[in-house]
């Protein structure tokens, strides 16, 4: 199930419910946006040394990036309360940034062209919207990330519908090696389910990009490594107009600096994956495109300008 062909891993992801494409994204490229990272999390280095500020990332309730699920609950439900098996702790979901990010790097990451025609492929459209933008890091010892076997239910306020045309695609890219000892998601192939089913482990190097359906069976492991962490950014995409699936939303953040930037860079394709009209699309006029120039300082606004007339 782990491949570096591209096609292979479509159909890998349309017949088998799950895939990890090795390399997708150039480790050069992870590398050069991770040293940024560091501007979100604390260094594994600083976080295991005990430095109080970055141990005090986990603790302190008033950290602006951080993701807090205790306002949001456990996604699959409450779990056990203690750190002994498989269950649903809040503390497993700390350690999320939501995008965008205060770096440009990571926001250009967050749609890579290499992922995004990896998504449009595997799901047979190029009219595609990314509902899922943020990162998540773990740390050996914060707490038991051991999860039981569950299908996520929480993208969609009605039941799936599984069948090409309709699916959306769940992923995470690797930022860093996930390998045994830093928690790489085992998964169930299509078709089986808990419990006395072989799970796989979805191992990989940085640049690898985990795919997988809503209705393969899949759960997160416990980081054991001493000194162990593990980032990953969640990207996942559905197809427009699909307005029942949805997870993470952008229009909150848009008035934000690292937005502007991140959107001042992006193509009219690029910006359609966050909902933006297409050039041509009767909501443009000439004078909103006079607005787009002014409020993302730089974009290249001459496909919409270019397109008003026709």
């Amino acid at each position: 199930m782990v491949t570096t062909e591209f096609e292979t891993a479509v159909e890998q992801w349309r017949t088998q419910g799950w895939a990890v494409v090795h390399d997708l994204v150039p480790a050069a490229e992870i590398d050069e946006a991770v040293d940024e990272l560091w501007q979100h999390f604390p260094t594994p280095a600083d976080y295991h040394s005990g430095n109080p500020e970055a141990r005090s990332y986990f603790e302190n309730e008033s950290t602006d990036a951080r993701y807090r699920p205790a306002s949001q609950g456990a996604f699959h439900g409450q779990g056990g309360k203690g750190d002994e098996g498989p269950s649903f702790r809040l503390r497993q979901f700390l350690g999320h940034v939501l995008f965008p990010y205060d770096s440009h790097l990571l926001n250009r990451l967050q749609i890579h062209p290499r992922v995004v025609d990896f998504a449009k492929c595997a799901m047979g459209t190029d009219d595609i919207r990314l509902y899922q933008a943020r990162i998540w890091g773990k740390y050996t010892g914060v707490t038991n990330y051991e999860q039981p076997f569950h299908q996520d239910g929480n993208h969609n306020i009605v039941p799936d519908r599984l069948e090409l045309g309709w699916w959306n695609l769940e992923g995470f890219l690797y930022l860093s090696d996930v390998e045994d000892g830093v928690g790489p998601t085992e998964v169930l192939s299509l078709g089986d389910s808990p419990p006395g089913s072989n799970p796989q482990s979805a191992a990989g190097r940085r640049g690898s990009y985990l795919v997988y359906r809503t209705d393969v069976w899949h759960r997160g492991v416990n980081l054991t490594r001493e000194g162990g962490s593990r980032f990953l950014m969640n990207i996942a995409f559905k197809h427009a107009h699909h307005e029942w699936i949805g997870f993470d939303s952008f229009q909150q953040h848009s008035n934000r600096g690292p937005w502007s930037k991140f959107a001042a860079s992006c193509t009219p394709e690029e910006l359609a994956l966050f909902g933006a009209p297409m050039p041509g699309h009767p909501y443009w006029t000439s004078e909103l495109v006079d607005a787009l120039e002014v409020r993302y300082q730089g974009i290249d606004a001459s496909p919409w300008r270019e397109a008003l007339g026709k």
